[in-house]
């Protein structure tokens, strides 16, 4: 990730760099949220496309491999379940 630094005009405007503006599509006439975090101010551009706005939004927060791990655990419960059902109906 590539550092990036605008400033700030007198009349609070700030430039978005080429760069970040392509990578993110941000055009003119975008919307753009301000989130307050504690860690600092979060500018989200916001899209049409709600699907297309939270693409990437959980990238690297390890979301997707809790969920897969969760979802694998519910799995074989399950099938320790229907293993238990069997046997029981078998006798």
């Amino acid at each position: 990730m590539q550092a990036a630094q605008s400033r700030v005009t007198s009349k609070g405007q700030v430039v978005i760099p080429k760069r970040i503006r392509e990578k993110y599509g941000i055009h003119p006439s975008t919307s753009i949220r301000w989130i307050e975090k504690e860690e600092g101010i979060l500018m989200v551009p916001e899209s049409e496309d709600p699907i297309e706005a939270a693409r990437g939004m959980f990238s690297g927060s390890g979301i997707l491999k809790a969920y897969l791990h969760a979802k694998k655990r519910e799995k074989e419960r399950e099938n320790r379940k229907v293993g238990y059902v069997k046997k029981i109906r078998a006798r």
